[in-house]
């Protein structure tokens, strides 16, 4: 027995030809202003995306030149002394190290005289929250021996890596005098210095 045929509904053939109908003026402009805007995002979205890449090459290059800062002050003085190796911790630097939650610990140890510099995780972004001058990480440096420990006194400075127009160089706040400069290895020579 054959089926008869199902007639299709004559609606389903015909497209849809209702007239659209026109937008009031004040609702047609405010969907080109939006039109234009959301026609500007792929452009903000790359520049935000190769600032915050040029953000993370700046930190990163940063923690390898406060590393490297440390790494030679170590050096300069293992190359002169007689009876004492210094130890610096980490021997080498990783880019990785900025990344860990942690963020950055380089210790120079001198026979129980310890001087820690510490960089905390990457800033989001430049930031004067901490400090007057545009910084894109921040940290602190602290030193103490033995001595210290059994009277509970640890030294500390805050440290920043500041950035301006001609770069960006590592600068200490020392909040007792107020007094900042330059990170160098005659700064950190001389906190070390302070532990003898």
């Amino acid at each position: 027995m054959a089926w008869p045929k199902l007639r299709k509904s004559q609606g389903t053939d015909r497209e849809e030809t209702q007239p659209k109908k026109a937008l009031p003026p004040a609702i047609h402009q405010r969907l080109k202003r939006l039109a234009r805007k959301l026609d500007e995002l792929p452009a903000k979205d790359e520049l935000r995306i190769r600032q915050a890449r040029e953000l993370e090459e700046k930190q990163r290059s940063a923690g390898a030149e406060l590393h490297q800062l440390c790494r030679s002050l170590v050096d300069a003085l293992n190359s002169i002394l007689d009876n004492l190796e210094i130890e610096i911790t980490p021997a080498a630097y990783s880019a990785g190290m900025l990344d860990s939650p942690s963020g950055l610990l380089i210790q120079i140890n001198a026979s129980g005289r310890i001087v820690q510099l510490v960089v905390h995780a990457r800033e989001p972004e430049v930031s004067s929250e901490h400090f007057r001058t545009p910084y894109i990480l921040r940290g602190a440096i602290r030193w103490f021996n033995q001595e210290f420990l059994e009277r509970q006194e640890i030294q500390e400075n805050q440290i920043f890596y500041c950035i301006d127009a001609a770069g960006g160089a590592w600068r200490y706040y020392d909040l007792r005098t107020r007094k900042t400069a330059s990170v160098d290895e005659d700064y950190i020579a001389g906190t070390l210095e302070q532990l003898l």
